[in-house]
């Protein structure tokens, strides 16, 4: 063969490779973009769907709860009612499932003279009652008053006595981070194996390029020998 024509032959295959190669890369790209938003999309819905399940959960439980506690008990006797209750709303409140990947805390208040004093609770990193201004829960109407936050809920009720005085607050606050870290995970997972995939996927493609040229060269060496 002319040297002419080998170098032709030389550039056209290094032109295919090259092309190739490009191709491949773009695949990938591609692909890992492409499973990522996917991915990324139903997660983020998934996300949505489980706290909205959550807060409707958490809204009727306190609800529930608010019904069981008297106010005109609290009034007249403060302590008497933190026996009774710290007994009561764990019960009432507390999710046991763990694998709900939320955490759950509740507070009862006794208020008075414009301030409240923890009757009965727990996790009280989590409770947000003492820390907000009273005039943002209690109104007129003592409808119940949200706290929306990422990973994070909160739900007070004001609680009246016969009077229709507010005497106590019900808190019943929700994290739900671990959502966030087993989403984390997921992706990742996901992620890598799509990668993995890919990339043993090209490996094969190019054996295509590779074997000609190593049995070519073998044939050639064995030939060579023979002679």
């Amino acid at each position: 063969m002319p040297t002419a024509d080998k170098s032709n032959t030389a550039s056209n295959a290094a032109g295919n490779v090259a092309k190739a190669l490009f191709l491949s890369l773009f695949a990938l790209a591609l692909v890992v973009v492409s499973v990522s938003f996917a991915v990324h999309h139903m997660r983020i819905g998934f996300e949505k769907e489980y706290n909205r399940i959550l807060i409707n959960r958490i809204q009727s439980d306190a609800k529930n709860a608010a019904l069981a506690v008297s106010g005109d008990e609290i009034a007249t006797d403060p302590a008497s009612a933190a026996v009774k209750y710290s007994a009561i709303l764990p019960y009432m409140l507390m999710d046991a499932n763990e694998d709900d990947y939320s955490v759950q805390a509740f507070g009862l208040y006794n208020y008075s003279n414009g301030s409240l004093s923890v009757l009965t609770g727990n996790d009280s990193d989590l409770l947000v009652a003492s820390q907000i201004p009273v005039s943002d829960w209690l109104t007129a109407e003592m409808q119940p008053y949200e706290i929306r936050q990422e990973y994070a809920y909160h739900y007070l009720i004001p609680i009246a006595n016969s009077e229709n005085k507010a005497c106590a607050l019900l808190e019943l606050s929700v994290k739900s981070s671990d959502i966030d870290t087993m989403g984390n995970k997921i992706e990742s997972v996901i992620l890598s194996t799509v990668i993995l995939a890919v990339i043993v996927a090209l490996a094969f493609f190019s054996l295509q390029y590779l074997i000609p040229p190593l049995v070519n060269l073998v044939s050639k060496k064995n030939t060579e020998a023979k002679l």
